[in-house]
């Protein structure tokens, strides 16, 4: 027991060793919280016609977040992932607007990826996350691709795009690393779930599930990276 008490001291990348939200605007993480449920939840109180702008409020909070407490490379990749997600989010809620969602997603992805190779930092022992991420990428593959029909290039592209950006999640120059590399794995099972149910087989309570998944995703995205620039004074430190 005493050898294990003492295994996160000597390994300071197994887990985070602070909690997440420490340091966050109460008034901010309120704000996120009630509108991601307002927009997962109770939809039947957003206007008719309004459902887009409501579904990128979260994403807007994530947005300001980013810009307040980032500077530099770091403020410009961050905040053109966000935006970049944002617009993805609108033409997802458009009818017959797939495809160009899913470019608008997956330029996100490859600006996610941008920004952790900038803060990359070779470790052998992170590997078996690397291995985790091409796992799961290789089964969601072959249950996937095969049932896009016409879309199977597109789909095999943003999942390449999509695993990429996981793994080099896993490669950050953090310690608490395993906050974003957990928020990029959770984007890949909400985009997972979106998939399966218009390629695969729809199932009950799947907007619940998808939402609820990438609001935590970029949640953890957006805050790990906040956290690790450790930009002002009152900021996420």
């Amino acid at each position: 027991m005493t050898a294990l008490a003492k295994e996160p001291s000597t390994n300071p990348d197994l887990v985070p060793s602070t909690p997440l939200l420490a340091g966050v605007p109460i008034l901010w993480l309120a704000a996120f919280i009630g509108f991601s449920l307002l927009y997962i939840a109770l939809p039947g109180l957003i206007p008719s016609g309004w459902s887009w702008l409501f579904k990128i409020i979260p994403i807007a909070l994530l947005l300001f977040l980013a810009l307040t407490r980032t500077e530099g490379r770091v403020r410009t990749l961050l905040g053109l992932g966000l935006v970049l997600s944002a617009i993805g989010d609108v033409l997802l809620a458009m009818d017959g607007l797939f495809v160009q969602g899913l470019a608008a997603f997956l330029l996100a992805q490859v600006t996610y990826t941008a920004l952790f190779v900038t803060q990359r930092r070779w470790q052998p022992r992170r590997l078996p996350w690397g291995a985790l991420i091409l796992v799961y990428a290789l089964v969601c593959t072959l249950v996937i691709v095969p049932a896009a029909g016409d879309m199977q290039l597109p789909v095999t592209a943003y999942m390449i795009a999509i695993s990429l950006m996981a793994i080099t999640a896993g490669f950050r120059n953090d310690q608490q690393f395993l906050w974003v590399a957990m928020g990029a794995l959770i984007f890949m099972i909400s985009d997972t779930l979106i998939a399966v149910g218009r390629f695969v087989t729809p199932f009950e309570y799947s907007g619940i599930a998808v939402m609820s998944t990438y609001y935590l995703a970029q949640l953890l995205i957006c805050v790990g990276i906040v956290r690790h620039s450790g930009r002002s004074a009152g900021a996420v430190t």
